[in-house]
């Protein structure tokens, strides 16, 4: 089969030949057909997760398809089904999985990360991970980034945060996630103010609900939210760059005993926080990863209702994936970028 390989850091991802997997009694085989590109795909590109990936290596986990073949093990799932891939394998008996905290499970490990990835045009998964979707095959150019792009911040203001009507958010980075997170919190009943320094993302964020749109994480930005929260401050802030300018200035603009969730992150650039001021306004730092594989079954409901909109505003084909690596990397395009099958 074709797939795009990583086989050196810092370098371009290259079309090659390489053996279509061999699935399990309990797996299926899918042909995928979309898989979107996120920012962490950068971050494996580059080298900044070698911990975790090895090379070569495969990159993909926003991943949608067909499935082609079924392991003997394998019920109520058929040949010909179309979904979405839920990207983390847990143990499902560990202390966590038990807990119905499967996305943290002690030995969790993810396709297009520890496990091969959707750019290509096979992928070898559990059944148990295959998530059906109804309709067209291009329903699932949209919903493949649900994945992700919707499942992170589903699961941060919902379950992390625990966001409730009439709480007012703020969503720094109105990218991928950020448009994503604009949607889910005014679903939940939330007022949305949205800080990115994009113009076109700022927009795309108004016409998702956000009802005050901030240019720059300066002091004049701060003063715009203290006002429009009648000098209280925020409720909860999701924070989708994580870089420590952004992170400061977030905390400064939350309220006492409110709820800052880290969604973004650098590997290469830690942050830090002031222990007095965490002490005496009892704010909640967290981080949030991914989500449960339930939450991604909630949001394709969602989606399938039309109360959410997944954000997918270009595509191309799986063999230009580093072409669609540098738009992403350039921030030339707001919302997701997805592959289309070989």
């Amino acid at each position: 089969m074709k797939a795009m390989v990583l086989r050196e850091y810092a370098r371009p991802l290259k079309m090659e030949e390489v053996d279509k997997p061999t699935i399990g009694p309990d797996e299926v085989l899918i042909r995928v057909a979309y898989c979107g590109i996120c920012g962490t795909d950068l971050k494996i590109l580059e080298g900044k997760l070698p911990d975790i990936v090895r090379l070569p290596h495969i990159p993909g986990h926003e991943i949608a398809g067909t499935i082609v073949e079924l392991g003997p093990e394998v019920k109520d799932l058929r040949v010909g089904d179309r979904g979405i891939v839920y990207p983390y394998v847990s143990c499902k008996d560990c202390e966590l999985c038990r807990r119905g905290r499967e996305n943290i499970c002690f030995s969790v490990k993810r396709l297009g990360f520890e496990l091969k990835g959707g750019f290509a045009e096979y992928v070898r998964l559990p059944a148990y991970n295959f998530c059906k979707v109804q309709g067209s095959i291009e329903t699932l150019k949209k919903f493949a980034v649900l994945t992700d792009a919707g499942a992170t911040p589903y699961h941060a203001l919902k379950s992390i945060a625990g966001v409730t009507a009439g709480q007012k958010v703020l969503i720094v980075g109105a990218g991928g996630l950020g448009l994503h997170g604009v949607q889910i919190a005014r679903i939940l009943g939330a007022q949305v103010v949205v800080a990115d320094i994009r113009e076109e993302n700022r927009s795309l964020a108004k016409t998702f609900g956000a009802e005050l749109l901030i240019a720059a994480t300066d002091e004049e930005g701060r003063k715009k939210i203290f006002s429009w929260t009648e000098g209280k401050g925020i409720d909860v802030v999701l924070e989708g760059v994580g870089s420590p300018l952004t992170f400061q200035w977030s905390l400064n603009c939350l309220k006492r005993g409110g709820c800052l969730v880290i969604m973004g992150y650098d590997p290469s650039t830690p942050l830090s926080m002031n222990g007095k001021d965490l002490h005496y306004n009892e704010w909640r730092v967290s981080g949030t990863r991914l989500s449960t594989k339930q939450e991604l079954l909630e949001l394709i409901e969602l989606s399938s209702q039309g109360r959410l909109q997944p954000v997918v505003t270009m595509s191309v084909p799986m063999e230009e994936a580093n072409r669609g690596l540098e738009i992403l990397k350039e921030g030339n395009t707001p919302g997701r970028i997805v592959l289309t099958a070989f």
